[in-house]
């Protein structure tokens, strides 16, 4: 009911008194008292006195009316306002909540240098963040190849993970570079979801995703999935990417300090490890061999006539000569065993960890032999050389851990002596 349904312009006396007017000079004019005339005067006079209060009662029943309405209006904006305050201030000691966690996840995270920590401690901490998660991934990108590598995943339930350099929305997120919340998998445009192996596999239906960038620098992507839909919102959004754009930053730093201390211990001509980092690893590896019961051999290699090529062919086609042994060695490298560096000028020395007396001597061969068949090209002129070795091994013995650098270096200008291009051992 309104306003102007509760308040009647006129009430039941306004009506009586209207009527007994009318009905005593219809009894006046009835009886002779007064004359027509004036009856009708009197009824003009009457009609408009009423209509007078009439118009003016309704200007102030409608004055009122809006009035009531417009109070009524701020009365319903008051009541939406506290009710949006008081979910707010619900909110609110959430909101306090994650955000002292990310603080709390930033301070110890930029203390961490390596970078296998580092992806340790992300993974933990959107554990932590997303406790009800189906499934999390984090890839690393492989500037190499460009494409990324499953590096880390944490499920819930035990199950084989087909997407081991990701799917569609890592694709899409490389080319974008962004971050991405998919509501509902099966009703995202950007995706096909019969793409998707976590939805086929996983049943989720829920995606939350962000980039480890630091503006153009690449170096991965975490990504979180649901099995409900519309489970995750905006502001878990801004939460993954604040931890994401943090660990992009401390990883950035972490290469960089990584890749100053290669730089420290790394040759700038050969890409080699120097003689001070070998000579460390070396004591290490020899004494474990030495404490385990195990052996390991070290080589030493000079290649053979150096001089020579520098005098005949210049020092630039001499760079070429050390750049190709480097290249050499370093394919032996792929066995972790093998530790490699240049000793100084043409010497390099090759730690062979964890093994016997004839499998040192056979790698130690295959190097020589990979040298004699070997070209360096230059100006359409095809340069030979070969190399010259000294193999000892440790322990067997007959030599003291600290002459065992001698011997190496005896062992190979035997080699030297008895015509080079060979390999002479303490075997």
């Amino acid at each position: 009911m309104t306003h102007l349904q509760k308040i009647p312009l006129y009430n039941f006396f306004i009506y009586s008194i209207l009527n007994l007017f009318i009905a005593s000079i219809a009894v006046f004019l009835f009886v002779g008292l007064i004359t027509p005339f004036w009856a009708v005067l009197f009824l003009f006079f009457l009609l408009s006195s009423f209509l007078v209060f009439y118009l003016s009662r309704k200007k102030l029943i409608s004055r009122n009316t809006n009035t009531i309405d417009y109070q009524e209006e701020r009365l319903n904006i008051l009541e939406n306002s506290l009710v949006k305050k008081n979910k707010i201030l619900e909110y609110l000691p959430l909101k306090q909540k994650k955000s002292s966690f990310l603080v709390k996840l930033s301070q110890e995270l930029i203390e961490l240098e390596d970078i296998e920590d580092i992806f340790d401690f992300l993974v933990s901490a959107v554990n932590k963040l997303f406790p009800d998660f189906t499934f999390v991934s984090l890839y690393e990108f492989n500037k190499k190849n460009h494409s990324l590598e499953l590096i880390r995943s944490l499920k819930k339930k035990d199950m084989a993970i087909k997407e081991k350099q990701g799917c569609e929305i890592e694709r899409w997120m490389m080319r974008q570079n962004s971050s991405v919340l998919i509501e509902d998998i099966r009703k995202d445009f950007r995706f096909d979801s019969s793409q998707i192996d976590g939805f086929l596999q996983r049943k989720s239906l829920s995606f939350l995703a962000s980039p480890l960038s630091v503006g153009e620098d690449f170096f991965g992507i975490i990504r979180i999935e649901c099995e409900k839909a519309n489970f995750f919102s905006y502001d878990d959004l801004r939460s993954l990417s604040n931890i994401c754009d943090l660990g992009a930053v401390v990883l950035e730093r972490a290469n960089l300090i990584k890749r100053v201390r290669e730089l420290a211990i790394t040759d700038s001509l050969t890409a080699l490890p120097l003689r001070n980092y070998f000579i460390e690893k070396a004591k290490t590896e020899l004494n474990r061999a030495r404490e385990g019961g195990t052996s390991a051999g070290l080589a030493m290699f000079d290649i053979d006539d150096f001089k020579k090529i520098n005098d005949t062919h210049g020092h630039m086609v001499g760079d070429l000569v050390l750049k190709k042994f480097a290249k050499i060695l370093k394919g032996v490298t792929e066995d972790p065993r093998i530790t490699v560096c240049r000793y100084g000028g043409e010497e390099f020395m090759v730690l062979l960890a964890d093994t016997d007396k004839e499998e040192s001597l056979k790698i130690a061969e295959s190097i020589r032999k990979k040298a004699l068949d070997s070209t360096v090209l230059y100006r359409r002129n095809k340069v030979k050389f070969t190399i010259s070795g000294g193999l000892v091994i440790y322990p067997d013995g007959k030599k003291d851990f600290d002459k065992i650098f001698s011997v190496a270096d005896k062992m190979m200008y035997q080699a030297k002596n008895k015509g080079k291009n060979r390999i002479c051992s303490s075997l």
